[in-house]
Formats: structure tokens, sequence, C-alpha cells
């Protein structure tokens, strides 16, 4: 090969080179497919006469997500829920109420499934579990004049748990990034019973 041609060879290696490089180099500053975390505020309604002292009839909420694919998000959730719930009972000459107190604040767990990509709205399921602590406080009362207090008892605060299930929808506004989302939400009691609970709320990923 003449001293020309194999000056062409090494020129044309060199491009090819070069060129190789800076797609790497592109390569490995390109933005992830996907934004990994996102935040959320919102409100929270539940619906049903039965009452449940981890899931209030209303209350406000933050929730902060981790994607771990484009699909797969793990959430964890603040809310408010301070409330008192009353039940009664009779007994031999008595009555007997009980109060369930709930903390100021409950405490959610989620997993997330997110369906579809590059569209206006993202359908998703979600199931997790709702924390809050709850004390009980029982008061038994004669039901005979003068109707005094016999006894009055407090139990420790308590943890307790609800599983959580359902659906909802992700809606993006023109920036991709700030969105509203609507979810529907059944959260089950120790007696096998529901509450329905419908999340509203706004957020942004980032």
């Amino acid at each position: 090969m003449s001293t020309r041609g194999i000056r062409l060879a090494g020129w044309a290696v060199a491009v090819l080179l070069t060129r190789q490089l800076s797609a790497q180099t592109v390569n490995s500053v390109a933005p992830s497919p996907y934004r990994a975390w996102d935040a959320i505020g919102g409100v929270g309604l539940r619906f049903g006469n039965q009452e449940d002292a981890v899931v209030p009839g209303g209350d406000w909420d933050v929730e902060v997500g981790r994607y771990w694919t484009a699909h797969l998000k793990t959430s964890i959730g603040l809310s408010t829920a301070g409330q008192e719930i009353y039940s009664t009972s009779t007994a031999p000459q008595a009555w007997i109420t009980t109060t369930a107190k709930t903390g100021a604040a409950g405490l959610s767990v989620s997993v997330t499934y997110q369906f579809l990509e590059n569209a206006f709205a993202h359908p998703y399921v979600v199931g997790g579990l709702r924390f809050a602590s709850v004390s009980d406080s029982i008061q038994t009362r004669s039901n005979m004049s003068p109707y005094q207090i016999l006894s009055l008892m407090t139990t420790a605060a308590q943890v307790q748990a609800r599983p959580i299930m359902g659906g909802g929808f992700k809606s993006y506004f023109d920036n991709g990034r700030a969105f509203m989302r609507s979810e529907l939400l059944l959260a089950v009691s120790p007696d096998g019973s529901g509450h329905a609970v419908l999340h509203v709320g706004a957020g942004v990923d980032f």
C-alpha cells in the first residue's frame, strides 16, 4: 500500500473512532427515560355511613413516590387522621361507651403499577397499607339514678393497619411534569367491611 493510502486509511480510522467516542459520551449523559420521583398533595373523602378509626371521613394528604421503572413505583404518604368514634353497648344496670381516638396523623405505604407511556392520561392500579395509632377510652355508667360513672379505663395507643387497593388516572399538563391525579381506593376494616375513599390531588415529577 502506498504512503498516501496508509495516510487515508489512518484518517478514516481516526474519524470513525472520534464519532464512536462522541456517541458514547452523548449516551452516557442522556437523560433517564423517566423521572425517578414525584410529589403529590391533595384531599381524601370516605363514602359510606360506617365509621373507621383509621380511615377518616376526610383528610389532607401528601405523598412522595419513587419510580423504579417507567411503570413501577413505591410511595409513602402522610395524612391528617385525628378523630373520635363512639360506640355504645349495655351491661346489667349499666351503659358502656367506648371512644376510639386516633392520633393526629396517619401513614401509608403503597406500590403502584402505571400503564401506558407518553400518553396524556396514565391509568394505574395501587395496593398498600394505611396506618394510624388508636387508643380506646371505655366508660361504664349506671343506668339507674343517679347515673354515676362506675369505671373509666383508657388503653394505650396501638398502631392499627388497613389494607388499601384501587386505581386511578394520572393526567399530565403540557409541560409533561405537572399533573392532576384522581383515584378511588377501597380500605378494608378488620371485620371485613370496606370503605370507598376518593382521592384528588396535584403534583409534579422530578
